[in-house]
């Protein structure tokens, strides 16, 4: 497969094929230092875990990459709006971040574009942040920390329980619709629709 996320109570890892390459991400510990966990030794004794044996793996890239979960308070201020990773941060695993922020760059776009042709939109300006932030803690911040803690899961009874709901949702097709849908963000973008604009007359 060429997305491979691996979940052990030893070191976890997610394994990536991309056009020309094989990405591989594993944890590591900060206490270590930049320039050990770049180095060949760290790199050989991943491989060497990963693989069962001596064989030598050649990197063209190593890079160190520190995990946030954080949401913007707002995503717009008068004529400035912020959009994917400057709206929202969060660990990589699923690709949630990059394609949110797809999502971010279309809703706002529908938003600015009457705008941009002359129209007075300024509560649909507003219902960007609305939807966009809504979304962006009810599922994207949410779902990816469930990500890692599957992950990340030892051989502990809650990792059973994450591991059985796997196994529940490969057997029924109807509850395993509903997760691809979740998984591939479409059911985020009825969250957002859902979220109307505030009435411009709440006294009349």
């Amino acid at each position: 497969a060429y997305v491979n996320y691996v979940s052990d109570p030893s070191e976890w890892l997610v394994l990536l094929r991309v056009p020309s390459v094989w990405r591989v991400l594993v944890p590591t510990g900060a206490s270590l230092g930049d320039d050990y966990l770049k180095s060949d030794e760290f790199k050989d004794g991943i491989f060497q875990r990963l693989l069962g044996s001596d064989l030598h793996v050649e990197t063209g890239h190593r890079t160190l990459y520190r995990v946030h979960q954080r949401v913007a308070k707002s995503f717009g201020n008068g004529r400035v709006y912020l959009a994917g990773d400057a709206a929202h941060l969060n660990n990589p695993l699923g690709g949630f971040g990059m394609n949110s922020g797809v999502h971010d760059a279309f809703n706002l776009f529908e938003k600015l574009d009457p705008v941009l042709k002359g129209a007075k939109c300024k509560d649909s300006i507003a219902l960007y942040d609305r939807q966009r932030r809504t979304v962006t803690h009810s599922f994207t911040q949410q779902q990816t920390i469930e990500n890692m803690a599957f992950i990340k899961g030892g051989a502990d009874e809650a990792h059973k329980r994450r591991r059985q709901a796997m196994l529940d949702l490969k057997a029924n097709d109807e509850k395993r619709r509903a997760y691809l849908m979740r998984q591939a963000m479409y059911e985020s973008l009825s969250q957002a629709a859902a979220v109307e604009p505030f009435p411009s007359n709440l006294g009349t």
